[in-house]
C-alpha cells in the first residue's frame, strides 16, 4: 500500500511539472493553430495579427471568454499580446509609427480595428505610412 501511495505521488508530481513546462513554452506562429484556439487575421503586412478565442466552455459562458488578440513581425514569429506598448517595442526606432498609435488608437482594444477604406488592418496602414 505505501508503495501505491509514493507511486500516485510521484506520477502527480511529474504531471504537474511537464503541465507547467507546457504552458511556459512561447506560441509561435507555426504553433497558433486553429486547433489550438488561434485565427490568422491577415497575412499581409508587416504586422501579423492572431485571434484566440477560448474554447474550453459551454456557449452559454461565451462572454466570459473574450478573444484576446496578439502579433509577429519579421523579426520574431513568437506570439505578443497585441497592446500599444508592445507594438511600439517591436519597431523600438520608428518614433513617428509610435506617434501615429497613439494618435489613431485610444486603447489596445482598437489595435485589431480593419480598415475598410484601405483594406487592411489599421495598424499595417500606419507602419506603412510612417516606415523609415
Amino acid at each position: 500500500m505505501r508503495k501505491l501511495s509514493v507511486l500516485i505521488v510521484t506520477m502527480f508530481c511529474l504531471l504537474s511539472f511537464n503541465q507547467v513546462n507546457a504552458q511556459k513554452e512561447p506560441i509561435t506562429a507555426a504553433s497558433a493553430t486553429k486547433n489550438r484556439g488561434y485565427t490568422v487575421l491577415n497575412k499581409e503586412g508587416a504586422i501579423t495579427i492572431y485571434k484566440y478565442q477560448h474554447r474550453a466552455h459551454s456557449p452559454k459562458e461565451t462572454e466570459k471568454y473574450a478573444p484576446a488578440y496578439f502579433f509577429t513581425t519579421a523579426s520574431s514569429d513568437v506570439l505578443q499580446p497585441l497592446t500599444k506598448d508592445n507594438v511600439k517595442k517591436a519597431f523600438p526606432d520608428n518614433h513617428p509609427f509610435h506617434e501615429a498609435i497613439d494618435a489613431t488608437f485610444r486603447s489596445d482594444e482598437e489595435l485589431h480595428n480593419y480598415d475598410t477604406y484601405h483594406k487592411m488592418y489599421k495598424l499595417n496602414w500606419l507602419l506603412q505610412e510612417h516606415s523609415h
